[in-house]
């Protein structure tokens, strides 16, 4: 693609590690900004696995350069400090007061480079009573009422709340980060100055929310839509008359005008009652298989969907026509797929990169090149283990 890529000429050091910094960070790299990842040496990266390459870290720094340094050390920190003053931005995802304690915080930098962008990425924001809580994504899942609101919609669940292998926090937060990150560019092109940016992945997961966060504070509170499979012949299919359009042809394809004078199915109503209109629905659906159901219905205007299977997106016509996915090759992993971004510019090129980098690869290129740093210093800073 010869497109320019929008975000070219824009320099990135990416401190963050595991999914929700490093995901912003890949967006913005497919958007063309120059990645520099900065890791500790030894492991790296926690996604990197014991081996040093997972498909899941390739897919989350697709692209990056990787540079291992040691940011306990004093020289690490001083060299870090350089690195940023070459750069545009900074996404980091350490517990709050980690940076402030290796120098690197926004305060820290900002009387030096006061056009940086500096990005913060925390279970809980970088203020308030828990803000030197862990926080992974299934510990935001629980704190935020995501949870709770899930397993209140699964009526099979008695005991406990759901449990998720689904990273949904990392994810949502790494693209609000994207959007505040470029957000913050604009604000910086427009006025001249920095901004730190702070995302917190509880308040990310409470954006799914908003209409149970508006019924908790009512004492009359309208139903909220519910929506549950609706079984076929040989599975599976999700049908969601939301308009009364919608619910209209929907019983002009079963046949049952009855059902558009039952009071439990009319507007407001029908969602509260979903089971028992799936129950009618069922009457017909389950002598049907699902390509039957899912062509009829769409066909009829009912909006609905069969469930895909994982192993088949990757041959999913919508996914093919409209590329989602990019191809990787790793010496160590051979080829596979990674998801591209999910987001398409009609004249700018977002191409996704189809390398990832083992850990410290560039150590050496970014330090001499940004840095000018000799080949005898990097050899003693390789020595004293500042850097790998």
């Amino acid at each position: 693609m010869n497109q320019p890529k929008p975000l070219s000429g824009y320099t990135v050091i990416d401190f963050s590690a595991v999914y929700a910094g490093p995901i912003c960070a890949r967006f913005l790299l497919d958007c063309g900004a120059e990645i520099i990842k900065v890791e500790p040496p030894g492991m790296g990266d926690l996604t990197r696995g014991v081996s040093g390459m997972t498909p899941a870290f390739a897919h989350f720094n697709a692209g990056k350069h990787s540079l291992a340094l040691d940011l306990k050390s004093g020289e690490g920190q001083e060299l870090a400090r350089s690195l940023i003053r070459k750069a545009d931005i900074v996404i980091q995802n350490f517990r709050p007061g980690i940076m402030t304690k290796f120098g690197l915080d926004y305060d820290s930098l900002k009387a030096h480079q006061s056009n940086l962008i500096y990005c913060s990425i925390s279970g809980f924001g970088q203020s308030g009573p828990w803000v030197n809580r862990a926080a992974f994504a299934p510990i935001v899942h629980a704190a935020s009422g995501f949870d709770t609101v899930f397993g209140a919609s699964q009526e099979d669940i008695k005991e406990r709340p759901p449990n998720w292998e689904i990273m949904v926090a990392d994810i949502l937060t790494g693209a609000y980060a994207f959007g505040a990150v470029q957000t913050a560019l604009l604000g910086r092109e427009r006025f001249g100055r920095g901004e730190h940016v702070d995302v917190s992945m509880m308040e990310a997961m409470m954006t799914l929310i908003p209409a149970h966060i508006q019924a908790a504070q009512s004492a009359e509170p309208l139903p909220i839509g519910r929506f549950h499979p609706v079984r076929t012949k040989d599975g599976h299919v999700m049908v969601t008359p939301v308009s009364n359009k919608n619910f209209e042809s929907l019983c002009s394809l079963l046949q049952r005008p009855d059902l558009l004078s039952d009071p439990r199915f009319i507007f407001g109503e029908r969602t509260r009652h979903f089971r028992a209109l799936a129950a009618e629905i069922e009457k017909w659906s389950t002598f049907r298989t699902t390509i039957e159901c899912d062509d009829a219905l769409n066909a009829a205007g009912v909006p609905c969907s069969a469930y895909t299977e994982l192993e088949d997106l990757f041959e999913h016509p919508q996914v093919l026509e409209r590329g989602s996915f990019s191809k990787i090759s790793q010496e160590q992993l051979g080829q596979f797929l990674i998801q591209a971004l999910p987001i398409n510019f009609r004249h700018m090129n977002h191409a996704t990169a189809s390398w990832a980098a083992t850990l410290g690869q560039h150590s050496d290129e970014i330090l001499s090149s940004l840095l000018g740093l000799s080949d005898d210093k990097l050899t003693e800073l390789r020595r004293k283990k500042v850097i790998a």
